[in-house]
């Protein structure tokens, strides 16, 4: 648990000097300021695009300084989602949740997410929903401290560096049966345990633009280092470490992870401009999320390639390794959810939850979860639902 704090206190120090050094040699620019007036607040509702090509890494992995370009208009309207923002009190957990202000619910994203606001942060306090681990129903996970999200006010040569973890004790019930039995002992309950640190670097200024529109931005590198480990409670020795065993006994989403994110904000629009999740390997985009205008359309929604019926394709390759595509056909506009699932019935990873044109569209799962973990071998279903449309398939993971 202590491996994540020291890589983020080397990691602070060396963008630190780096920074300082860029400072020294930059010239004078205006660049605007990110105030907390673009926080989310009630009644919000934030619109983002999905675009699922690695290649934007090429447009936006730049390096740091300004006043830069970055031409991002040529991206395709995969899918949609739309984040809307109410008071906290309308969640189905709200009273487990103190302090909380604001909650988005399902179906987008797929899980109850609460948030406090402060007038310097916008920060994840909770998240109830289908967790990527092994539990078999809806689990309330509470951040403390908070999970900062936002900072305000930013400006260009900010770094900001922040902590935050998680302690929830759930009990062998909670899990698959299959699973507790594999581990070497018997235990009373068992806990997950996750350490996170996180470095923003706002290492970037200049233009930014999308299908729809032109903004001035500053880009912050979000560098997030997450640590989940297991313990079990044994009747007698009290609480063990036992993240090795559980690992051997099959339990997902156990060990350290490093994810790296591209934020492009602007100082009126309350969503991010551009979201870019990196691959482990900083080589490659996992996804990008875009500020979305309705009257930009995905290529797919060509009027002369419009199909006449719903149907789920095969995935392709099957068996795969490491990844497969996912296509599907729309007759109409219809709001879509594409979903992968394991032979228990747990949701490993969402592809798309949103609006999506009439068309043929086509999805590559890389054999993640949620949290960008490798799943293990084995047989798993998608599931498509678009407007009354239900279909599933098998697919299957060799390695």
């Amino acid at each position: 648990m202590q491996h994540a704090p020291k890589r983020s206190a080397a990691l602070l120090s060396v963008i630190t000097t780096f920074v300082v050094a860029l400072m020294c040699c930059a010239p004078a620019f205006a660049q605007i300021t990110v105030t907390n007036a673009t926080f989310p607040s009630a009644g919000d509702t934030l619109k983002m695009a999905v675009n699922n090509s690695p290649s934007v890494i090429n447009l936006i992995f730049t390096p740091p300084g300004g006043p830069q370009t970055w031409d991002l208009s040529g991206l395709n309207v995969d899918a949609t989602q739309n984040f809307i923002f109410r008071a906290a009190s309308e969640g189905s957990v709200s009273g487990q949740v103190s302090g909380a202000e604001l909650v988005t619910l399902p179906p987008t994203p797929h899980a109850e997410e609460y948030y406090n606001v402060t007038a310097n942060r916008f920060e994840l306090q909770a998240y109830y929903g289908i967790a990527p681990y092994d539990l078999v129903s809806n689990s309330l996970f509470h951040y403390n401290p908070p999970l900062t999200e936002r900072q305000a006010p930013l400006n260009f040569f900010d770094i900001y560096a922040s902590s935050s973890g998680i302690l929830e004790r759930f009990l062998p019930s909670a899990f698959k049966p299959a699973l507790v039995a594999a581990l070497p002992a018997t235990l009373d309950s068992l806990r997950y345990r996750m350490a996170i640190s996180q470095i923003d670097v706002v290492d970037a200024y200049g233009s930014m633009s999308i299908p729809g529109g032109t903004y001035d931005v500053l880009r912050e590198k979000r560098t997030r280092y997450t640590e989940t480990r297991l313990d079990g409670k044994h009747p007698i020795l009290g609480w063990l470490d036992i993240t090795n065993d559980a690992i051997q006994a099959g339990f997902h989403g156990l060990g350290v992870d490093t994810t790296v994110f591209f934020y492009f904000y602007n100082d009126v629009a309350k969503e991010p401009i551009a979201r870019v999740t990196l691959n482990a390997a900083q080589s490659a985009a996992q996804q990008t999320l875009f500020r979305y205008n309705p009257a930009v359309t995905s290529v797919a929604s060509n009027e002369s390639n419009i199909p006449s019926s719903y149907v789920l394709h095969g995935n392709y390759p099957n068996p795969f390794n490491p990844t497969t595509v996912i296509s599907f056909q729309l007759p109409v506009y219809s709001e879509v959810t594409l979903s992968i699932f394991n032979t228990n019935g747990q949701l490993v990873k969402q592809l798309v939850a949103g609006e999506m044109s009439a068309g043929r569209h086509s999805f590559t799962w890389d054999a993640t979860n949620e949290r960008g973990e490798r799943v293990a071998s084995g047989v798993y279903l998608y599931v498509i639902k678009a407007g009354e449309f239900t279909a599933q398939r098998k697919l299957i993971l060799m390695k």
